[in-house]
């Protein structure tokens, strides 16, 4: 199972460093079992593909072979763990920023305190890093955003549940003396956004080229937290998601930009893991998380 488990990884990362680095093995490690599975099967599996590696016309036969195995295999041990009827053990989780800020703590609490025999381990990653992760099986479940326009491939083996439509807000300095009804009226102030090429950069150039203005960036971070601070001091304004709590955004002011602009919060797991009483029990803690939960800036 590990031999072919590092196909698949090699087959979708291209390198064996890169297999090494996500399993946690030395590249010297990953080469021995590879070459081992070659002998297993008497063919060559891999071929140089200038600096990376590529799976030969028989190592493309055996990878699907190898997907059908895992699937099998993760399916068979969630039949196991569902007989006994219990919901212990440790899911791990993915998460954006502020899902972490919010829904994560609430969801480990409960999950402690109605079943002391499970827990949930937590990464923050971006949503397109976490549904690889997931499919990787580096991770069993991740919370991850969609904004309207933007879509994944679709995949047999991912079940994707929506939980809610988080509202995005435009935040600016609580002192600015104007009245702000949208981004157009604050077009003349300094910007901050996420960095380029991310979904909520994309998202919020679109959003101010549609009110006819082209915003003047001169910060950018990843970090939702830096952008409530830089507007918290009055030296820039950007947006921010009703998702994180009113408690840590003191000193600003929020303009709801309206239900057509948000994102969307769901869940991606696999399938075989969907009947497990750990995974089902966590998947409806965030179910019953109703979207006026979310703490709600003041507006």
């Amino acid at each position: 199972m590990k031999r072919l488990r590092m196909l698949l990884e090699l087959d979708r990362l291209g390198t064996v460093s890169a297999v090494a680095k996500l399993l946690s093995y030395s590249t010297s490690a990953v080469s021995q079992q590879l070459a081992q599975l070659e002998r297993d099967f008497d063919a060559a599996l891999l071929e140089p593909d200038g600096r990376r590696v590529r799976l030969t016309a028989q190592g493309q036969v055996l990878l699907g072979h190898a997907r059908r195995v895992l699937r099998e295999w993760e399916g068979a041990h969630s039949a196991v763990t569902t007989s006994q009827d219990e919901v212990r053990g440790t899911l791990s989780l993915a998460a954006f920023q502020s899902a972490c800020l919010t829904m994560v703590p609430e969801l480990v609490r409960e999950l402690r305190e109605q079943h002391p025999l499970a827990d949930v381990s937590v990464v923050q990653a971006d949503a397109d890093v976490s549904r690889d992760r997931v499919v990787s099986r580096e991770f069993d479940l991740a919370i991850v955003e969609r904004y309207s326009g933007q879509s994944f491939p679709r995949r047999d083996d991912i079940v994707e549940t929506v939980l809610f439509d988080d509202r995005m807000l435009l935040v600016v300095p609580e002192g600015l003396e104007r009245d702000v009804a949208g981004p157009r009226d604050v077009a003349d102030l300094d910007w901050v956004m996420e960095l380029p090429g991310t979904p909520t950069r994309d998202w919020a150039m679109s959003l101010c080229r549609r009110a006819g203005f082209e915003p003047r960036i001169r910060f950018e971070s990843s970090d939702m937290l830096v952008h409530q601070n830089l507007a918290r001091e009055g030296v820039a304004v950007g947006f921010l998601p009703a998702l994180i709590p009113s408690r840590l955004l003191s000193r600003t002011r929020f303009v709801d930009l309206g239900p057509a602009e948000s994102r969307t919060v769901y869940t991606v797991s696999r399938r075989s893991l969907q009947s497990t009483p750990l995974m089902m029990a966590v998947l409806g803690l965030l179910a019953r998380r109703p979207e006026a939960a979310v703490d709600e800036p003041a507006m």
